[in-house]
């Protein structure tokens, strides 16, 4: 495989605010590669970096063989970023085609090849009635859409996307997606995302990077992280409808297997199988006379993600 961008040892401060404690990643040609970790983490941060937009204190990057502190320039011809500062992407009192020629001259493309690529963009994201409105105009999700329309102007062969879908129809997003996953698979591209849309990562990457307290300490897909968890499925009931004693029996049963809180009205019970488990716990519910409703779900990236960054939690703590 092809190694495309390179982290190693990555540390960033701000101030006495150590952000990036060690920060190593790999990025591979033709893959998407989702970080991921809770707010605060330095998912926005190593990406600014990567982006040349801030500078480590410490550590190695290397960008498809460029070296990121010396060839600083060369560097930033070979992505597109999608930061998530939308309103600062782009001039407001220029048109949306106005923007993307500009942005592509400043990348080498003449005003015709740009013009084709404007047209080829905006048709496949269904944009055409919104390419020569004033930027300023547009909606939230219009502005968004250009400048991810921007970003893959001069086709570069790694992509940075921080919250790439955020504040999109649904119907918008989910054609970027599809458009990113052949962008990748066909054109054997790069993108690095994050995104707290859990369902598109799961539908996207093909790797996680879970990212905690500035460190990555585990990379892996998201099959793996989901069937890392031991479960086959979660029983959630309402907390409020059972006694600490009936949810006590219920982590009893040989079939269930762990409990936790999902959202703040819910308890979770994974259990290892969906028939006995859900045996168990109507035996134990009617037992002690418990009338409630239950749902069952299958393992999801989302109960994956909660699962290990509490494992991560419960280890940086000890």
């Amino acid at each position: 495989m092809t190694l495309y961008l390179s982290a190693k040892n990555v540390r960033k401060s701000y101030k006495k605010n150590l952000v990036l404690k060690d920060i190593s990643i790999e990025l591979f040609k033709g893959e998407i590669l989702a970080l991921l970790g809770p707010n605060g983490s330095g998912k926005t941060t190593f990406i600014k970096i990567i982006a040349t937009l801030l500078t480590k204190d410490s550590g190695d990057i290397e960008i498809m063989g460029y070296d990121i502190d010396k060839y600083e320039n060369e560097v930033r011809h070979l992505f597109g970023y999608v930061g998530q500062d939308t309103e600062r992407s782009a001039y407001p009192r220029l048109t949306a085609r106005e923007n993307l020629r500009y942005f592509g001259a400043l990348h080498g493309l003449d005003k015709k090849l740009a013009d084709v690529q404007i047209e080829k963009l905006a048709h496949y994201f269904d944009f055409r009635e919104n390419v020569d409105k004033l930027f300023m105009h547009l909606s939230g999700g219009q502005k968004q859409t250009m400048v991810i329309m921007r970003a893959l102007l001069y086709d570069p062969p790694i992509v940075y996307l921080d919250e790439p879908t955020k504040g999109l129809d649904p119907l918008v997003a989910k054609r970027i997606r599809a458009f990113l996953k052949h962008y990748v698979r066909e054109e054997q591209k790069s993108l690095l995302l994050t995104s707290h849309i859990l369902s598109e990562v799961d539908e996207m990457a093909n790797r996680v990077a879970l990212i905690h307290e500035g460190i990555i300490p585990i990379v892996s897909t998201s099959t793996e992280l989901k069937q890392a968890i031991g479960v086959q499925a979660f029983i959630e009931i309402q907390k409020d409808s059972i006694s600490e004693s009936v949810k006590e029996q219920i982590l009893q049963a040989d079939s269930v297997l762990l409990c936790r809180e999902r959202e703040a009205d819910r308890l979770s019970f994974g259990i290892s199988n969906i028939l006995d488990g859900t045996e168990a716990i109507i035996h134990i519910l009617r037992k002690n006379n418990v009338q409630t409703q239950f749902y069952n779900h299958d393992i999801s990236l989302e109960d994956a993600f909660v699962h290990h960054i509490g494992v991560l939690k419960d280890n940086f703590d000890k």
